[in-house]
């Protein structure tokens, strides 16, 4: 396996649809049943899925019989420790050590890191964590997708996609290993092209919360693609659509072929 699996594919980019928001989020709104779920998702054959090793064990046989590849995720990330919850603190730990999470047969290790904390030990944690799952993957030829996020109280919703903030979280989490990048898009081309341009390694672009608007989703895509991203990997904006494998279908067109929204999305 050579350390750009993932991103191995004739674009050079990826669709990567995130279904691991069941470790700390339970069964969410579109995520109750988990295998229609997953089934919806590999109808539209996106290039990989990001979900937890227990996940990827337990639908072993719908992932072999598709052509999708498998990403998994290391950590527990959960906005309460009220169970389907977000009333704060939020909670994370390292959840799989790495023998458990490479017996998938990963083609990535996606892990998070946090900032903006309240909590300084929380953040040390973290750091230490993320360092510790790019140590234990060098030599195995699995990159470490590290997802650089500003949820902390200490930093304002409206800064979460705040340019130099996303630029100094990028930066500090290539210098802690990251194979992969797994970024906040800015919004515009202008403000994130300098930050693709300086990461050495690749950069996709994270989803959220689905925002009830499919075109201005793919918009931001196209925006992020134009920027010179190599992919995306997204998880509510897809999975809690109407049409989870149309969605996959107009990222694919994007991602991988260059298409204007306006053309692989009418509705």
């Amino acid at each position: 396996m050579s350390e750009f699996d993932l991103l191995d594919t004739d674009s050079g980019n990826a669709v990567v649809v995130a279904l691991d928001h069941g470790i700390g989020m339970g069964a969410m709104d579109g995520f109750e049943d988990p295998r229609a779920t997953l089934d919806a998702v590999l109808a539209g054959e996106p290039d990989g899925v990001l979900v937890g090793p227990y996940f990827a064990e337990r639908f072993a046989d719908a992932f072999a019989a598709s052509s999708t590849d498998v990403l998994v995720t290391a950590d527990f990330v959960s906005p309460s420790s009220q169970p389907g919850e977000d009333v704060g603190p939020w909670v994370q730990a390292n959840a799989f050590d790495a023998d458990r999470l490479l017996a998938c047969d990963p083609v990535g290790v996606k892990s998070v890191l946090a900032f903006g904390r309240q909590d300084r030990r929380a953040f040390e944690r973290n750091v230490e964590y993320v360092t510790e799952i790019t140590e234990s993957l060098r030599g195995t030829g699995v990159p470490h997708v590290v997802e650089t996020v500003l949820w902390g109280k200490e930093v304002p919703d409206r800064f979460e996609t705040d340019t130099q903030y996303v630029a100094n979280a990028c930066r500090i989490g290539w210098e802690l290993g990251a194979d992969v990048l797994k970024a906040p898009y800015t919004g515009d081309r202008e403000s994130f092209e300098p930050i693709v341009a300086n990461a050495p390694v690749p950069v996709m672009i994270l989803g959220g919360p689905a925002s009830g608007s499919v075109r201005a989703m793919l918009d931001d895509v196209a925006g992020a693609m134009a920027a010179d991203a190599r992919g995306l990997v997204m998880g509510r904006s897809v999975w809690q659509t109407e049409d989870p494998a149309a969605v996959i279908d107009a990222l694919d067109g994007i991602v991988h072929d260059g298409a204007d929204p306006a053309t692989v999305w009418s509705a």
